[in-house]
């Protein structure tokens, strides 16, 4: 029997007092916020693994990611499981941005491999840096204990969705048929781990575009339209959604094309990153919560083209 111990904490969360002494994330990332059996896992050995300073870092963290598992769970050894185990990690970190905008990263885990008598330690990290909205980051945010649920839901049915819409992390998202879901949430990830803000809502712009467009014809104003016409059914002013929207795609423009932007219109763009990605995060919680929208943003274009058209047309 090969037995795995993997532990590592999440860099710029904190969690509030109601969140219970274990969490399980998702199935293999267990949330620990026990003093007692924090000490328990980083024990001498982990110390002499890890090093004085890692040691440090993690024994005040205030929480362990941590897993424990068997060759059911993983394979070969220490090296291939964590790289497993942080995969894992990536795609919650990922989802939890469907409950608020974050910059949480996973710096660095290890894995101990128990094999017959031998011990085997491993180290690895996440190589990537996410900021918040307006391109900040190195910025705290707090997670209580519904939040954690609504996290623990999120990954469960946005991994469960992509698996079974063939859509998933280890597919080409270009494919003819990649989710168009799956496709806007890559965009999404391509803003989250760019500092600047207008690249950012250049990104954003893109994750629009895969939800909403089925063509190239008048394609801003279009999606600006439709983007309003969707968000206005869940009480949100579409004058002013599609103001906005068209402020985003004149960034995006400059952007893509190279041109300057004056500087009194630079200070605003945080702010309108900001609200580009909130849009975004409705509409995708929205989605989400409907298994008619599901099947409409995933389905036929033209029935996707006449919803609209009835939306605008009819009232």
């Amino acid at each position: 029997m090969i037995t795995y111990k993997l532990i590592s904490t999440f860099r710029y969360l904190v969690f509030s007092t109601d969140v219970p002494a274990t969490f399980s994330l998702m199935p293999g990332v267990d949330i620990i916020t026990d003093r007692k059996k924090i000490k328990t896992i980083l024990n001498k050995e982990f110390s002499l693994v890890a090093g004085a300073i890692e040691h440090h870092h993690f024994i005040n963290a205030g929480h362990l990611i941590y897993c424990e598992g068997d060759e059911t769970h993983f394979k070969d050894n220490a090296k291939t499981a964590l790289i497993v185990w942080l995969s894992w990690i990536d795609l919650a970190l990922k989802d939890a941005w469907l409950i608020k905008d974050h910059a949480i990263t996973c710096e660095m885990a290890y894995a101990r491999c128990v094999n017959k008598k031998t011990v085997s330690w491993s180290n690895n990290s996440l190589q990537t840096c996410p900021t918040f909205s307006a391109g900040h980051r190195l910025d705290n945010v707090t997670f209580d204990h519904q939040e954690l649920i609504a996290w623990e839901a999120q990954t469960a049915l946005v991994r469960g969705y992509l698996h079974e819409a063939k859509s998933d992390m280890f597919r080409t998202f270009v494919g003819k048929g990649y989710s168009r879901i799956g496709r806007a949430l890559r965009f999404i990830d391509a803003a989250r781990n760019e500092l600047q803000p207008p690249i950012k809502i250049s990104h954003y712009c893109s994750a629009f575009e895969s939800l909403f467009s089925t063509d190239n014809a008048e394609l801003s104003h279009k999606l600006s339209e439709r983007v309003a016409i969707f968000l206005r059914q869940f009480s949100f002013d579409p004058i002013e959604v599609f103001n906005n929207m068209k402020s985003f795609y004149a960034i995006r423009s400059k952007v893509t094309h190279g041109d300057v932007i004056k500087d009194s219109e630079v200070e605003k763009i945080p702010a309108l990153s900001e609200t580009c990605d909130e849009y975004l995060r409705r509409v995708f919680n929205f989605i989400f919560e409907s298994k008619e929208l599901l099947a409409l943003f995933d389905g036929n274009k033209a029935e996707f083209d006449e919803y609209f058209k009835r939306a605008l047309l009819i009232k």
